[in-house]
């Protein structure tokens, strides 16, 4: 029988009223009123965020207007610009952004001009510590889940997401039913445990395009929340075609794919953590981090405590001497610094480094936003990721029909999921099995 939903978890799929910014006087703070554009009437516009950088660059676009205007700073904080453009130039914003600055997303959309501020209002706040001590106490428990990790079934849900749907954008047919078909697979893996959760949540007023959310409940520690997360969308030019081909195999079907592996061991093998863990793929991701931001937003104002975020986006492309590039900005650095020590003691052969990639570039972004502790493993220094996606190379094939990078982040991400999921002496598992295999696996730290 389901579990019934928890109010949190209600409030999360309950519809929720998109304010239209309308053509009235506004003020910003200390700003003068925001003048008001000579737009139809029909026209719905979006207020952003988005890095200096970029709004330099969507600003001199000049197909890329509000009422035949240039775009206008409207606020500005540590190098994040705050303006408004028409919500059907979204998906041109994106393209733009990352031709010119190999930035995924690059911005982050907002309802109300009052969500836009209070987000801007966020940008200086101080790294947020830790609300838990991480600690490295598991590795018995780590060594058999993350030697159960297979490259097949990594590389099959990459394969089938990139090719079974001619693109996965968030505004067609083909996007909703790349979420069902997440949902389907996760709930299949699911199929024996009764007390686990997996559902579409609905962003109504913002995108068609459900997110999907597979929740295993903590035993002893419920109330502590772990989130592992990717996005399930994909976006390429001729986004006005609903045929237009986006595969997104590494963008971000191989972040999807790492959480699905992820899940397909833990269930298997009965695992049953201390604190909850779930697992999302976020809608509209490419057009201003849209699901993420929503479910953000919804658990913070729920007061739900949420102690760790970890962010799969390209996981796929091996493209610099390190294995992984972990991100600086916008995300906790304890908690950063607690995923190298994980690489370090799980995965010693392999390498990581520091690298950045900008405001906005991926799902932690809201997280980290709303105050919550994340960190974002890719798969190579920024700059040095995979330069096919956002196009139609971004398939299996250009990834050498392997997911063999991807499965580092996958034992990455068992490695993230045990430890913080259970504490020292914790029993995780309904099904113990005997412990010392390491099924071929031969990375594993002794």
């Amino acid at each position: 029988m389901k579990p019934k939903l928890s109010p949190a978890r209600r409030r999360l799929a309950a519809p929720s009223t998109k304010l239209l910014c309308l053509l009235i006087v506004m003020t910003l703070g200390s700003l003068a009123p925001v003048a008001a554009a000579s737009t139809s009437p029909e026209e719905q516009q979006t207020w952003i965020t988005l890095g200096a950088d970029a709004f330099a660059t969507i600003q001199q676009d000049i197909d890329v207007t509000l009422g035949h205007q240039p775009l206008t700073k409207f606020d500005e904080r540590s190098d994040v610009v705050l303006t408004r453009v028409p919500t059907s130039d979204l998906a041109d914003i994106s393209a733009k952004i990352h031709t010119a600055h190999r930035r995924c997303g690059g911005f982050m959309a907002h309802s109300t001009l009052r969500q836009a501020q209070e987000t801007l209002s966020r940008v200086d706040a101080p790294n947020r510590g830790a609300p838990i001590v991480y600690t490295l106490d598991q590795q018995p428990r780590v060594r058999q889940l993350a030697s159960r990790i297979q490259e097949a079934p990594i590389l099959a849900t990459m394969t089938s997401l990139s090719t079974d749907f001619n693109n996965r954008y968030h505004a067609h047919p083909s996007g909703t039913s790349a979420s069902q078909w997440i949902r389907n697979q996760w709930q299949g893996y699911a199929f024996s445990r009764p007390d686990v959760v997996v559902e579409l949540v609905s962003h109504p007023g913002e995108t068609s395009q459900p997110s999907v959310v597979l929740t295993i409940p903590g035993t002893t520690l419920p109330n502590e929340v772990i989130i592992l997360g990717a996005h399930l969308d994909s976006i390429a030019g001729g986004t006005s075609n609903p045929d237009f081909l986006a595969p997104g195999a590494d963008d971000d079907a191989s972040g999807i794919a790492v959480l699905s592996e992820v899940i397909r061991v833990a269930l298997a093998e009965g695992f049953s953590p201390q604190r909850t863990v779930s697992f999302m793929g976020y809608a509209a991701e490419e057009v201003g981090l849209v699901g993420s931001q929503a479910i953000a937003a919804d658990y913070r104002a729920a007061g739900t405590n949420v102690v760790a975020v970890l962010q799969f986006d390209l996981a796929a492309f091996n493209g610099s001497t390190e294995d992984f590039g972990l991100l600086s900005d916008f995300t906790n650095s304890t908690l950063t610094t607690f995923v190298a020590q994980l690489i370090d003691t799980y995965q010693p052969d392999l390498l990581w480094t520091s690298t950045a990639c900008g405001y906005g570039c991926s799902d932690h972004a809201a997280w980290h936003n709303q105050g919550y502790p994340t960190a974002m493993p890719t798969e190579a220094r920024f700059g040095e990721h995979n330069q096919t996606i956002h196009s139609t190379s971004d398939t299996v094939a250009t990834l050498g029909d392997s997911a063999a990078h991807a499965a580092k982040f996958a034992r990455l991400g068992m490695a993230f999921m045990v430890e913080i999921g259970i504490d020292a002496g914790g029993e995780i598992f309904a099904n113990d099995f005997e412990e010392g295999s390491t099924n071929g696996w031969s990375s594993i730290a002794p």
